[in-house]
């Protein structure tokens, strides 16, 4: 039986709830100094604001400021690589599709046709729904992309990665079948456990 949507956003919610308290915790303890790159960047838009530079300076140098900054924070974005693929991927592998949230909401990701569910199915599942390509993408492009295209690049990214969010979810509100667009690609459904 397809697990109702309920059911499915509370196991969401619950999982986002232990993802932000996990990763806080990590951040907290591990925390770059951005004070001075942040100090930059409040400065180059008081300047631009009162018209002391132009739109295309400030871009240019906001986009060099946001790839220093993650650059200072990519030990962190590789851990919430790693973390969301072991919550998300590894952990619902071995323990019969489920995270926490779906064992408390009692569902289960099922590959279709009830074939064995893989990692790689698991993984592909996540690259939408929990911002994991994102996550990889600003690793990534933080390594090789020009300073100059960095602000740029990366919003649209962002921006690409709440479209995808937002059509899954409304696939699974409004297709009979329940399946986002994250089941698709991932050849996967939600069934309920009892």
């Amino acid at each position: 039986m397809k697990a109702s949507l309920k059911k499915r956003m509370n196991a969401y919610l619950i999982d986002l709830i232990i993802l932000l308290i996990v990763l806080s915790l990590i951040g907290f303890l591990y925390t770059p100094n951005n004070v001075s790159l942040n100090s930059q960047m409040d400065l180059i838009t008081v300047q631009y604001a009162n018209g002391d530079i132009q739109f295309s300076e400030y871009m240019t140098d906001l986009s060099a400021l946001y790839k220093q900054i993650d650059l200072n924070n990519i030990f962190l974005n590789i851990i919430n690589v790693l973390y969301i693929i072991a919550y998300f991927v590894v952990f619902p592998y071995f323990y019969h599709g489920q995270t926490v949230g779906k064992r408390i909401m009692n569902i289960e990701v099922k590959a279709k046709s009830n074939k064995k569910l893989t990692l790689l199915k698991l993984f592909l599942r996540n690259l939408i729904i929990t911002g994991l390509i994102y996550f990889m993408a600003v690793i990534v492009c933080s390594f090789t992309v020009h300073e100059n295209y960095y602000f740029m690049i990366i919003t649209a990214l962002g921006i690409i990665q709440i479209i995808l969010i937002l059509i899954s979810i409304i696939m699974v509100l409004y297709r009979t079948d329940r399946k986002g667009l994250h089941d698709i690609i991932a050849g996967t459904w939600v069934a309920s456990t009892k």
